[in-house]
Order: structure tokens, then sequence, then C-alpha cells
């Protein structure tokens, strides 16, 4: 079956919702639709170096800003993705909510690798990945195939993208370090994925593939906070925004109510943090302005309506703002939305 949209925020491998990964290999992480009896494992890693050679892996481990490494337990040695050329897993699917189970094993590819900064002390990494699979949809494209791959397994062909590409999305994916994402039907949230820790070999921990453009990649990757609380030694640490307040960001930029999302994918949402006396993020500074004056007056920042629904005459529903005549309304560049410190309504992709 097709994908639903973005309602689950997830990379799609064929038609299955490829979002939570385990940081070991051959460790099941499920689905995230609640309910459904499916799950996904990893193996057969292997990384490019910058100088060609090639390494396995059993470990792949996402920072808190996401960036990705590779770990062979076995030598104790880590490589980070973005310092190589390329690397590539198999993935197999096991969906026992079908009679008989079905098992089916793809390859996959980290193709590219590109940055954002959302603040000077935080960089949020997004990779380009493919997978073998027969894409669910057209906006799933070719990738091409790699010019070389590892020895042994059969890893050439054409690969196709797992996230989607429009003009709003980029077709990268951005990682959640020690989260794992549910969906219930209605509304998607992240749940604690810390396990017994990244690069534990009993119990390892949850990480969660999020597809640029959509709600739960938008606050590591344009507010650059990200969702677990564990203690960290890395100078970003002070970034750890907590997963309740992570899920209200995502709740936010969805305008999550009443069992669906109210914004259309791409609608511009500018947040101020008032978890923290001093705020982490202000995206309501005259910084987020459309550098080019209008004709007449000047822009500013109102409340403006994020919901995509109107009423029988074609008026917005939702909060509006009303501005002085004498200033022309900047709601077609920007809204401005609070999110809350706790999320009742946590949301899925917007």
């Amino acid at each position: 079956m097709p994908p639903p949209g973005c309602t689950t925020n997830s990379p799609f491998v064929g038609d299955y919702p490829f979002s939570n990964i385990r940081t070991k290999q051959i460790s099941p992480a499920s689905t995230p639709v609640d309910g459904v009896l499916a799950s996904a494992s990893w193996g057969a890693g292997n990384f490019q170096r910058a100088d060609n050679t090639w390494m396995t892996f059993d470990f792949l481990v996402p920072t808190e800003e996401g960036r990705l490494y590779a770990y062979n337990s076995a030598t104790n040695t880590r490589e980070f993705i973005d310092q190589g050329q390329q690397a590539f897993f198999a993935v197999t699917i096991t969906d026992s909510s079908v009679n008989p189970t079905t098992t089916k094993t793809y390859q996959m590819w980290i193709k590219d690798v590109t940055t954002a900064y959302p603040t000077p002390s935080f960089t949020a990494w997004k990779y380009t990945i493919g997978t073998k699979a027969a894409p669910p949809a057209v906006d799933f494209p070719s990738l091409g195939s790699p010019s070389s791959t590892p020895p042994l397994t059969p890893w050439g062909g054409t690969y196709y993208s797992i996230c989607p590409v429009s003009d709003e999305e980029s077709g990268e994916a951005l990682i959640l370090q020690s989260a794992k994402l549910v969906f219930d039907g209605d509304a998607a949230w992240l749940e604690n994925g810390y396990g017994w820790g990244p690069e534990n070999a009993e119990v390892s921990s949850h990480a969660v593939i999020a597809c640029q453009g959509h709600a739960f990649s938008k606050p590591q990757e344009l507010l650059g906070v990200a969702p677990n609380l564990y203690d960290s030694t890395a100078h970003y640490a002070a970034r750890r925004y907590g997963l309740a307040n992570y899920n209200a960001l995502a709740n936010a930029y969805r305008a999550f109510y009443a069992g669906e999302p109210r914004t259309e994918l791409g609608t511009p949402v500018f947040f101020k943090d008032f978890a923290h006396s001093t705020p982490w993020f202000d995206q309501t500074t005259s910084a987020y302005l459309p550098s080019l004056p209008p004709a007449v007056g000047s822009w500013r920042f109102v409340l403006e309506s994020v919901y995509k629904d109107v009423d029988s005459v074609g008026n917005p529903l939702g909060a509006s703002a009303i501005t002085p005549t004498s200033t022309p309304r900047a709601a077609p560049t920007a809204s401005t939305t609070r999110p809350p410190a706790t999320s009742t309504s946590p949301a899925g992709a917007a």
C-alpha cells in the first residue's frame, strides 16, 4: 500500500514505514504503527573510508546532533559517516501481521551528508539514504547507482530515496537519538528509546529516522534541540529539550487538534522558547523577517492562524491577528506559535 501522505513522519522502504532503527545490528525495532506486528532489523554494515578502504560495523549510532558514526565492536573502531565516502547496510523487514509471516531483505545506501546550523553551538546532520526496494510513490525518486560497492554482497543496482522530495521536502533524513516513534492512527509521538545505551550489546538504543520538512525533524534542524535528556559531555549538551517539549514542538508545527493536523506541509511557523528564562531559540526577532521592506510600512510579526480550515464564507478558523491598519500584516510571511511545556496530543508530520 502507498504511504499515507506524511501521517506517520516516516521514511519508507517499499511500503514499510522505516522510522525506528536500533543502534546495534540484528536487533529488531518495531514499526511505528501501534498494534501492527512488524519490525525491522539491520546488518551487513560496510563503511567506505576516504582512502577507499572498507570497514565493517555492527553498530550505527547517532550523536545528539544526529551525526552518525559506524562502530566495529570487535576492533573498537569508530568512524563518522561524513568523514568517509559512503556506507551500506541491509534491512530485514518481518511482518507478522499477515499469515504466513513474511520476511524481506533490502540493501540500503547512505549516499550523501549535508549540515544545517540552527544555532552556533548545534549542527544538524542530514543524510540522503536510498533503498533497493521499489518506491511506494513517485515522489521517492531514484538516487542512481553507487560507483563502488562493498566486496562479496550484491550491493549494485538502482536505489530510491527513503524520504519524499517536493518543493517542501529535500529527500534527506535526520536521525533523532535515544527515541522511538509511535503512531496510533491519529497522533504520533516520541517515546524513550535509550534502552541500556547506544553501544550496549544486550539492549541497544533506538533512534528515529525523520524526513526533512516533516514535524519531528524540524525542531532538530530548525531550532537546534534534541529530544533526549541523557547526560552528555559534548558542547551541545545544553540543547537537550526533553521528549515532552520536543513532542509539543512537533504538535505545534502541525497545529494538531481533534485527531488531525491543521496545517499544510510547509506552513511557515516560527517559535520562541518559553520553557527557559533565557530562551534557547527565538524566531520572533527581526532577523527572521524578510530582508526587503514592503512597498508601504514595515514587516512585523503577528499571531496568525496556522489552520488550513475555513468557515462557510471562507474566513480562516483558529486564532487570527488583528493589527493596526497603518502597518501591513506579515501574515503571508510568518506566524508565531508558543509550544506548551508538555504535550497532551502529540503529533506526526507536518
